[in-house]
């Protein structure tokens, strides 16, 4: 029995090692990032009441995945200290990079391009922003990515932009939800950039990137936070009242509660498993698309 339990246990923690080094694999090659942008516009469909495109929901997969790796390629001096992981996989690989980079976007405007025009210059603009966020241009104008609050905001602003404005291509139904939903998605995106400044605020002072938490604290920030994601509490209530999204109400609960976990366990913790705020944080957006997913067929 001894030896079975043995043999168990190794074959247990054999599987474990497998499923980590596939969790990280997919981080660090930003797959998993993508996976998040893939369900995020899945959820905007399904509560916009449109029928999801597969074009514009692998377009959205390969436009994170093209921005994503241009960041890596922009950041590896701070992911030095952030994500030393990260940094090997970037150092010597450069060109591929870059050439993932470059193939990504060309297939997520030809994808654009298959449902319509106008898809195609809404997925131009995440190229735009990524630049001004990440890039330095000449003539002394500074990365949005270094000025304290604006990085946040672009990203998540961005982000925004291309999960409503991808499906309403496809079908407009209703202004009032289309402005509730973005708002919705804003304000969850807005938290979730900032919980990841917390997690790097290490590499991010080193650096001199003034983000939120480096500039007033790991304790004003959790303030701040709670400050910002209590919005959506009004926000329920008010698209309760006017009898919007009621299918998937248990899913807009769920992403109001574990808000304030996240909030409170990141703020409060600060030496976090490693890439714990991906997964449970990003990861939230796969779990909320499953979620949606279910209730579509009951």
């Amino acid at each position: 029995m001894n030896t079975i339990s043995k043999n168990q246990k190794k074959l247990i923690n054999k599987l474990f090692l497998q499923i980590k080094n596939l969790i990280l694999f997919l981080i660090i090659n930003s797959l998993f990032i993508s996976s998040v942008g893939f369900s995020l516009i899945y959820f905007s469909f399904l509560l916009l009441d449109i029928v999801p495109n597969i074009n514009l929901l692998l377009a959205m997969f390969f436009v994170i995945l093209s921005i994503y790796n241009l960041n890596k390629l922009t950041d590896k001096y701070e992911d030095s200290i952030n994500s030393p992981e990260r940094k090997n996989y970037v150092l010597g690989n450069e060109k591929f990079i870059l050439i993932i980079t470059v193939l990504s976007y060309t297939t997520t405007l030809l994808l654009g391009f298959f449902v319509n025009i106008l898809a195609v210059i809404i997925l131009l603009f995440p190229l735009f922003a990524g630049i001004l966020y990440s890039v330095n241009i000449p003539l002394n104008i500074p990365r949005l990515k270094n000025i304290t609050y604006a990085k946040n905001v672009t990203a998540a602003l961005s982000w925004t932009i291309e999960i409503i404005a991808l499906p309403l291509t496809c079908l407009y139904k209703s202004t009032i939800i289309t402005i509730l939903l973005s708002f919705f998605i804003f304000i969850k995106l807005v938290v979730n950039a900032v919980i990841f400044d917390v997690r790097d605020i290490e590499g991010d002072r080193e650096n001199n990137i003034k983000t939120i938490p480096v500039v007033i604290g790991r304790t004003k920030t959790k303030k701040l936070l709670l400050a910002i994601h209590s919005s959506l509490i009004p926000w329920l209530a008010l698209s309760i009242y006017w009898g919007f999204f009621t299918r998937y109400l248990p899913v807009l609960v769920f992403c109001i509660i574990y808000g304030y976990w996240y909030i409170h366990y990141f703020c409060n913790t600060e030496k976090v498993p490693k890439y714990a705020t991906d997964l449970l944080v990003d990861g939230e957006w796969i779990f909320v698309a499953a979620l949606c997913f279910i209730i579509t067929l009951i």
